[in-house]
């Protein structure tokens, strides 16, 4: 099967609206969708990450961000995020 590059970006996309509306748990459904059609996509999975976190899902947060990483180990975004959700939930 084919990657649709078009129907990745959409729900990419459909997911930042919901991150812009702070609707987080619809956002995270649309960059899941995305991220299924396209693992590698590294800004959606960013995204995902920094949706989880921002439910309080620090554990999925941690997982997503450490998946950004081994994308692009230079993400300083994904370094951040992950040592923000390691301190809010108490494991550093």
């Amino acid at each position: 099967m084919k990657l649709n590059p078009k129907k990745i970006e959409a729900y990419y996309n459909i997911g930042n609206s919901y991150c812009n509306k702070n609707d987080f748990n619809q956002a995270i459904h649309y960059y899941t969708k995305a991220i299924s059609f396209d693992p590698g996509h590294e800004p959606a999975v960013y995204n995902l990450g920094y949706a989880f976190h921002r439910t309080g899902d620090l554990e999925q947060a941690i997982k997503t961000y450490k998946a950004g990483i081994s994308l692009n180990n230079k993400s300083a975004e994904c370094h951040f995020n992950l040592a923000s959700a390691y301190e809010e939930s108490g494991d550093i």
